[in-house]
């Protein structure tokens, strides 16, 4: 049976994107490598994630078993120095209300809701090899069925939604660096019996900010069933520094365990909150993200999500550019499908590639140690906030999500906030606000939701 679609990989953007296909009356076949569920990182999610799951028809399966995550903290290592920022003071209504979610329980439900939606699913189903000339103009796709036995599938077109392992962009030889970022490297695992801070319990993300030569931060997600997440991204360069000396007591295998522990622990708030906790997850690896690639589409391909783009997690933004990416380019495949046309695709990635733009901008001005530092910055809704809540709002705005609406005008502040003079500008507002005040704000806005 030759499919209208066949897409390499089942998580979250692979998943929601067959539904929109399908909606459209085309055949998708998702071909997935791994059984879920399966463990994965990436639990924590922006607000504009929110009607886009109302629009796959998930959102109401969301809220039911997902914890909610009114705002963000930004801290320093010991807490002296925090700010919250609650997303109902840019966002009217429940979409300002985000999610954290478990991935291994988020990824399952997606891709079953896709099945409910009419898309074939083949898990256990890992692609070897593609093959973009197939005689007819379409593609031929081999893949290994548990590991034994070989499977040829036949497409009109073909998406590579397979993630970080970048299938198709690997094969074509389309892949670069994002060249503002540098390389790091990303340990985390989840822990029980954490002593969580106010900001935590009220189900906040917590982000620690690593300076000097570690140039990177500490995440902490709130989960239900008494977890924390609990992920170290650092700078490579620092990470391969300290493999050459814990390599010598905890040898290949556990020299990055001992790194992750060690660098959680040198933060006196995540230590404090881990005094009593136990680890319940082997810590996962990932490192040398921050690419691109350079050509995304053609007559008959198409990629999306990590496959095409990986920007430092620091924003939580994956799942989220996973989806707008799947509702973006999906009208794109069914003109390319059904007139010949691409036009859809074309504009649709140009607008892609602004929002990744944001992002990408956004990343490099928090570890630019002359702008201004997240964890020095006020989000309360007080007069200086009034006074200052058109840049304010920008970085609100950024952070609830919106990397796509306005995307010239968020560089030109993101860019500003970078010029001494601009910063002089805005560090009077400094500790403005109490943090137990703002905090209050978000706790008032996630009993009301």
């Amino acid at each position: 049976m030759k499919s209208d679609v066949i897409i390499i990989g089942g998580g979250p953007t692979g998943s929601s994107l067959a539904t929109f296909l399908v909606r459209e009356g085309l055949d998708v076949l998702i071909l997935e490598k791994t059984k879920f569920p399966r463990e994965h990182v990436g639990e924590s999610m922006l607000p504009y994630c929110y009607h886009l799951f109302e629009e796959l028809g998930v959102l109401e399966k969301m809220k039911a078993q997902f914890t909610r995550k009114p705002g963000v903290t930004f801290s320093n290592p010991d807490g002296s120095q925090a700010s919250h920022w609650c997303f109902d003071k840019v966002m009217e209504g429940p979409a300002s209300l985000s999610f954290h979610a478990r991935r291994a329980e988020f990824d399952q439900m997606m891709l079953d809701h896709a099945r409910s939606e009419g898309v074939r699913v083949q898990e256990e189903t890992q692609v070897v090899d593609v093959d973009l000339h197939a005689p007819d103009g379409g593609v031929e796709v081999r893949a290994l069925f548990q590991s034994q036995k070989e499977l040829t599938f036949s497409g009109r077109f073909v998406v590579d939604a397979s993630g970080q392992d970048c299938f198709l962009t690997k094969k074509i030889g389309n892949q670069q660096r994002f060249e503002n970022l540098n390389i790091r490297l990303a340990l985390s695992a989840h822990w029980h019996g954490s002593n969580l801070t106010p900001s935590l319990a009220n189900g906040n993300i917590t982000v620690v900010h690593c300076g000097g030569e570690k140039l990177g931060w500490i995440w902490m997600i709130p989960l239900k069933d008494d977890r924390l997440s609990i992920g170290l991204a650092i700078n490579m360069d620092y990470a391969q520094a300290q493999r050459k000396e814990l390599m010598k007591e905890h040898g290949a295998r556990g020299w990055q365990t001992a790194l992750y522990l060690q660098e959680i622990h040198d933060a006196p708030l995540v230590h404090d909150i881990l005094k009593n906790a136990t680890m319940c997850w082997d810590v996962v690896s990932n490192g040398d993200f921050s690419y691109y690639a350079r050509e995304k589409f053609g007559p008959n391909h198409a990629i999306l999500g990590d496959a095409a783009a990986f920007l430092d997690p620091i924003f939580s933004s994956g799942i989220y550019l996973g989806l707008h990416s799947a509702k973006t380019i999906a009208p794109g495949i069914v003109q390319r499908l059904k007139q010949q046309d691409d036009s859809l695709l074309r504009t649709g990635y140009d607008s892609l590639n602004r929002g990744y733009q944001v992002v990408e901008e956004l990343i490099s001005a928090f570890y630019d140690p002359s702008a201004i530092h997240f964890p020095e910055l006020s989000g309360s809704a007080d007069h200086a906030f009034q006074q200052m809540k058109s840049s304010y709002t920008v970085y609100h705005m950024l952070l609830a999500g919106d990397f796509f609406n306005q995307s010239e005008r968020y560089l030109q502040v993101i860019r500003a906030l970078k010029d001494p003079a601009m910063i002089e500008k805005y560090k009077h507002l400094k500790g403005h606000a109490a943090p137990e005040d703002e905090l209050r704000l978000c706790m008032i806005q996630s009993e009301l939701m």
